[in-house]
């Protein structure tokens, strides 16, 4: 009898194209599940993923037999082809409302993926099967078993010695990615560098931080809240007065407290009424906190800051 049906189908599956969507589905799962997206875990899944799994997945649509390309170069092609797809997958994405985000992208390379794994199914199963890729599992496993069976006290320590260079290495590289991504030692409280503060003018132009308005100003400015992270997190924005005396600060006083709500990787933007009372040649600076807000703010406690300078009357 024919292996018809949806069970025939899976059972003709390629082991490796099965792993590939395997993959994929853990990677989606971190990433939405609500206890496992907010634990480092889908940090070493996605990178997997990214740098491999679209590309192996395209590699083995473009060459379904085993005499197209050996074992390393299908490995170097679709590292290099996961460098082509990942990036076209969010340049297609940033013409639509969604954006460069990381749902909209793994939802996108996740379909790539899954549409790419039928193709090169059907590639494969079109060719005799004495002629079809197959990942060589044993063969490799023994392999990997001779070249780590040491002839000698002097082997053995070489081995381990890699082994340790090797977990070390990985573990330096996943603790900085996680460290990026917010899951490392913070920095104060609540403050993991993942948010940026602009100005704007009103046409929506970028302020060189710093700049200088004239005396009188009464206009409004744009301020604008980049959260670098993943998740939805409400910032609070705080704006000072300084008055400065030959450069330095001579007193100051707080204006106001805003809490920006910023959805992950998003871009807010919100008008501030600048309040002109104090003395010319003073300074109006707006600190951005990702946490508790202090009980004296300063730029040195701050995420980040800009400021504007009122110039003196000539």
């Amino acid at each position: 009898m024919g292996s018809n049906g949806p069970l025939g189908s899976v059972r003709r599956l390629p082991a490796d194209l099965a792993v590939a969507l395997a993959v994929t589905g853990l990677v989606t799962v971190a990433t939405f599940a609500p206890v496992l997206r907010e634990t480092p875990i889908r940090i070493p899944l996605g990178l997997a993923f990214l740098l491999v799994v679209p590309g192996y997945v395209v590699v083995s649509a473009l060459f379904p037999t085993r005499d197209d390309v050996d074992g390393v170069d299908r490995f170097s092609l679709s590292v290099v082809s996961s460098a082509i797809v990942v990036p076209a997958v969010g340049l297609a994405l940033n013409a639509t409302p969604w954006g460069i985000r990381l749902e909209p992208m793994l939802i996108g390379v996740s379909l790539l993926v899954l549409a790419t794994v039928v193709v090169a199914t059907r590639r494969r199963l079109a060719v005799r099967p004495a002629d079809r890729f197959r990942v060589p599992y044993r063969k490799w496993g023994r392999r990997a078993t001779d070249a780590l069976r040491p002839d000698g006290v002097a082997d053995l320590a070489l081995t381990l010695s890699l082994a340790v260079a090797v977990i070390v290495a990985v573990g330096a590289v996943g603790f900085a990615v996680a460290d990026h991504h917010g899951y490392g030692p913070a920095i104060g409280e609540d403050d993991d560098g993942s948010a940026a503060i602009s100005l704007l003018d009103a046409d929506g132009e970028l302020l060189t931080d710093g700049v200088e308005l004239e005396p009188g100003t009464t206009e409004s400015i744009a301020i604008g809240v980049d959260n670098h992270a993943d998740e939805e997190r409400t910032y609070t924005v705080v704006a000072l007065e300084q008055e400065l005396e030959d450069g330095t600060v001579d007193g100051e006083r707080e204006l106001e407290q805003v809490e920006v709500p910023v959805d992950g990787g998003e871009f807010e933007v919100f008008e501030y009424d600048l309040e002109m009372t104090g003395s010319d040649g003073g300074r109006l600076v707006w600190l951005l906190y990702s946490g508790a807000v202090p009980d004296e703010p300063a730029p040195d406690t701050a995420t980040a800051h800009v400021s504007v300078t009122i110039a003196e009357n000539e």
